[in-house]
């Protein structure tokens, strides 16, 4: 395998090379807070401002770019990403994080990730082997994960586009082999090659040609969608053909500002209007915003990235702005540094100071000082280095705050420059705002320290003296020129606007859709009135309900269970039954059906709540007016299916927000994920990742760390290291509280989640200090995740309340379908 002879790249090219990496990782970060909370109107304005699903800090970027990070870091050394070495090297990497770093996870690239350790070969080489398997054994396998991360991937091979989709398509299909995620990786990859070497956005269609000639027109015909169309209007967008397009619409519906300073108007506003609209697409959209942070970056270039951003950015593993430029110019440059990215400019007299003696004042504030190298350390709060990018500033002090601003002055670069200048100046005015002294330090000598000065001095009301002082630069003076022609405006493109905070409703999934790393059908109908359920719903639905009412039963007879005849309800199935009334009749989401629940049978306030009718006349009345925590719990699990139409990773995002400390929101989030699971795969080396655990363990990460979730961790590794243990089952519940029967069902269903495990499960649950509580939710969790028929025939067939469970079922399934 030869790689072509890297190309020689200029300053503009290796500062959109730059912008590659540090755009996916603000857009990552711009989404976190919004993924899957209900979609931002036109007029609010998305910011980073932390939480999501971690919860994250404000700024910090979440797995798409973390992946990104692993590919990059194999990128950097120069290596071929074609090459066996290389894919062996990002796969290792993969696993790392997923063991040392990770902050969440899709479920596809952690089932995948979690087989390769059992087979056998390179690295690489069982991830490709686990990714085929688990692509043969489900239908939707192409989601978004490997599209998220392939940025980084076209910077590796900038001068051989054959070269690129090769190994686009390789990267890829270490965890998503699916023909769709290599066209988009393919497709994607080609879009920045291009905008970092030319410019423009053009790549992305001449990307066509790279692809199997029998799929072009479709992707043509996707793109022309997406052209068309708004973001939101890609709501699928956990698909990676929808998350392309949601980009890419972002990305070609937002008009590139007019150059117009005194209206605080600059061309690469394009970086973060375009960003900003990907998160409204809503659903993904922290992936979504990464897409097409990567592609935006490679057109407008770090220096197109807000300064505020780059301030805030960061994560996984300790990185921050300049380390993720660094990474991408390294890997641009096939391994070098950049010593070459910018000729250093030549030394001329100084007006104050001079080189090797103490820093210059500004004429018009002495609280910012001008330095260039061999300056002598001064005291400042501060420093605002014009030095390149990937260039370690040689910066005094340790305990100032750094802003690093790359400076487009080289050839081309004049669009750009202005709003570069315009965005270190502000920083310089900011920073003297909060009571900051400051130094404008330039790597290369002055007359870039002086261009932002000249700026500065127009931000503040004053006029440079004389002549602009920087001969030799045409670029830089007209830009300085072109900035202070006309009255700076008091906030240019709203930098200092408040972000919108996430909103507490939630948004309506449609139906096949799934978070990052899920997949949809090729042609999904998009229902925005009304959430749907998944087709394959009702066995499951039908699972939950009659799992639920075996355990209850089974819990509640212990060893006095009749051997023949009718298996009687027990108090936790009647009131489930009314639950699923409740929700039928209100179509109600899950915090009024479990409010409801609880006030029919408890001292708390609830909604007038009809007499049963129909079917719910033969369900015996429940025994009294009040129960155990426990069969509370159990009676209120129908109320997840409202919530599971909503999407696991979004009703946990609810759950958290209404009810913290709530064992029935947490019981709830964790049969969301049980209901939207994959089936299990028939397939040996899956066995150890059962897809029961792999959704409980999704559920325990998207619940976080909200009240009570510790000891539903600690019950989860218990099992897995420890299962089936009467004794630490009897540990783990106590009392017959709510808290405690979750924590003994979780034991339960992780000890046994295989299909044909299921009666054990039960038995074990059953034996509990309150037996009928942890076995009626171990039903419904197992049950929820293989559906009916993975439960006892012998048992299911007999029980007494098994046809009106059954009509149920069909009744709520239809009414969300």
């Amino acid at each position: 395998m030869t790689r072509s002879p890297g190309l020689r790249l200029d300053a503009q090219t290796i500062d959109r090379a730059a912008g590659v990496l540090l755009g996916a990782a603000v857009g990552d970060a711009l989404g976190v807070p919004y993924e899957f909370a209900e979609a931002l109107r036109e007029d609010q304005r998305p910011g980073m401002i932390g939480g999501g699903l971690g919860p994250y800090r404000p700024g910090e970027y979440s797995d798409d770019t973390q992946m990104q990070v692993c590919v990059a870091q194999v990128a950097a050394t120069g290596a071929d990403l074609r090459g066996p070495e290389a894919l062996d090297a990002i796969a290792a990497g993969f696993r790392r994080w997923l063991d040392g770093g990770a902050s969440d996870v899709g479920a596809q690239t952690r089932t995948v990730l979690g087989a390769a350790g059992r087979l056998p070969g390179s690295p690489a080489e069982a991830l490709r082997e686990a990714a085929r398997r688990y692509a043969a054994g489900h239908r939707l396998t192409a989601g978004n994960g490997s599209l998220m991360r392939t940025g980084i991937v076209a910077l590796a091979h900038l001068g051989d586009p054959a070269a690129m989709a090769e190994a686009a398509t390789a990267v890829s299909a270490l965890t998503h082999p699916d023909p769709e995620c290599a066209d988009a990786c393919v497709l994607w990859c080609s879009g920045i090659r291009t905008a970092v070497l030319n410019g423009t956005f053009d790549g992305v269609r001449a990307g066509l040609e790279l692809l199997p000639a029998g799929r072009r027109d479709l992707w043509a015909k996707r793109l022309d969608e997406a052209e068309a169309e708004p973001p939101r209007h890609f709501a699928g967008n956990g698909w990676v053909v929808q998350a392309l397009q949601a980009a890419w619409s972002a990305i070609t519906r937002t008009a590139v500002p007019v150059l117009d300073p005194a209206q605080g108007h600059f061309p690469a506003l394009h970086l973060r209007l375009a960003l900003e609209a990907a998160v409204r697409a809503g659903h993904d959209t922290d992936t979504v915003a990464a897409i097409a942070g990567a592609l935006l970056g490679a057109r407008w270039g770090c220096s197109g990235v807000p300064l505020d951003w780059q301030r805030a950015v960061h994560g996984w593993p300790g990185l921050t702005a300049p380390d993720l430029v660094r990474l991408a110019v390294r890997t641009a440059r096939e391994g070098a540094g950049d010593e070459n990215a910018a000729a250093p400019a030549p030394h001329i007299p100084l007006p104050y100071g001079s080189p090797g003696g103490p820093a210059a004042p500004h004429p018009h504030d002495p609280g910012v000082l001008l330095g260039v190298p061999g300056t002598e350390p001064v005291p400042v709060g501060a420093v605002v280095s014009l030095c390149r990018a990937g260039t370690p500033p040689d910066l005094p002090g340790a305990d100032v705050e750094r802003i690093q601003v790359w400076l487009p002055d080289g050839p081309g670069g004049d669009a750009d420059l202005p709003y570069a200048l315009d965005q270190a100046a502000r920083q310089v005015l900011r920073l003297r705002r909060a009571g900051r002294r400051v130094l404008l330090h330039s790597a290369d000598g002055p007359i870039r320290a002086h261009a932002v000065a000249a700026v500065y001095s127009h931000l503040i009301g004053r006029v440079p003296d004389g002549p602009l002082p920087v001969p030799g630069r045409h670029e830089l003076r007209d830009a300085v020129r072109l900035l202070i022609a006309a009255p700076a405006p008091d906030s240019p493109y709203d930098a200092d606007a408040p972000a919108t905070p996430v909103p507490a409703a939630r948004d309506a999934a449609p139906q096949e859709d799934v978070a990052d790393d899920g997949g949809a059908e090729e042609h999904p109908e998009l229902d925005r009135e009304r959430p749907r359920l998944r087709e394959d719903a009702l066995p499951r639905v039908r699972g939950l309900l009659l799992g639920l009412a075996l355990g209850d039963t089974l819990g509640t007879a212990r060893e006095a269970l009749p051997a023949r005849g009718p298996l009687p309800a027990g108090t936790a199935t009647r009131s489930a039954c009314l639950t699923v009334e409740d929700i039928i009749r209100a179509a109600a989401e899950l915090p009024p059906a479990v409010r409801n629940t609880h006030g029919r049978r408890t001292a708390l306030p609830a909604e007038e709540a009809p007499e049963p009718d129909g079917l719910l006349t033969r369900v015996p009345a429940p025994a009294g007016a009040r129960g155990a925590e426990g069969i509370l719990l159990a009676a209120a699990l129908p109320a997840a299916v409202a919530g599971a139409v909503h999407g696991p990773a979004r009703a946990a995002v609810r759950a958290r927000e209404i009810a913290a400390h709530s064992a029935a929101a947490h019981a709830a989030v964790l049969l969301h994920h049980c209901l939207a699971g994959a089936e299990d795969i028939q397939e040996p080396l899956f066995a150890e990742q059962s897809q029961v655990r792999i959704a409980l363990r999704a559920g325990l990460d998207a619940l976080g760390d909200s009240g009570g979730t510790g000891h539903l961790h600690t019950a989860f590794r218990q099992a897995a290291d420890d299962p089936a243990d009467p004794r630490r089952l009897a540990a783990l519940t106590p009392d017959a509280t709510a808290p405690s029967a979750l924590r003994g069902a979780l034991y339960c269903a992780v000890s046994f989640p295989h299909r044909h495990q299921v009666g054990e499960a039960l038995r074990l649950a059953a034996a509990a200090p309150d037996g009928s509580s942890v076995a009626g939710v171990t039903g419904a969790l197992l049950g929820a995740a293989h559906g009916a028929r993975a439960l006892p025939a012998d048992l299911a067939g007999r029980h007494e309340l098994a046809p009106v469970l059954d009509a149920l079922a069909h009744d709520l399934v239809a009414a969300y379908s």
